[in-house]
């Protein structure tokens, strides 16, 4: 076999197993969506305690100017396009996925006050040209 289709092949070969998906945040949202979150968590009812039992811990927690506690959940996967596996394609490197993003109001009692979750497209470019 010729050397050059060996090094291509063994590069590509490298490059799939290290491009492969990738995900980032609170696993507890990957299977889940605005209905499913509803039904599970509930305004005026769900304590601090029980969201941290079902989701884990937030990626953020933040206050109001009140001093109401904000916690923050997020979950991305991304997919790598099959041109990122041309060998020839360092210059760009492109992935697509999901955003999820979970913010939760809690109210001076620790219970929910108010929630919000949205599901969004979402894409990473990266490479020289990017």
């Amino acid at each position: 076999m010729n050397k050059v289709i060996l090094r291509t092949l063994v590069l590509v070969i490298g490059l799939s197993i290290l491009a492969g998906c990738s995900t980032v945040g609170n696993e507890s949202l990957s299977n889940e969506s605005p209905e499913s979150i509803g039904r599970k968590i509930h305004e005026g009812l769900t304590t601090k305690q029980q969201l941290i039992s079902m989701l884990g811990a937030p990626m953020e927690t933040t206050f109001t100017d009140g001093g109401l506690e904000v916690m923050t959940y997020e979950y991305i996967r991304l997919m790598p396009r099959a041109q990122n596996f041309i060998p020839y394609n360092i210059i760009s490197q492109v992935s697509d996925g999901k955003k999820k993003e979970l913010v939760i109001l809690l109210d001076e009692n620790s219970l929910v006050k108010k929630l919000v979750m949205n599901v969004t497209d979402t894409q990473k470019r990266w490479g020289v040209i990017e």
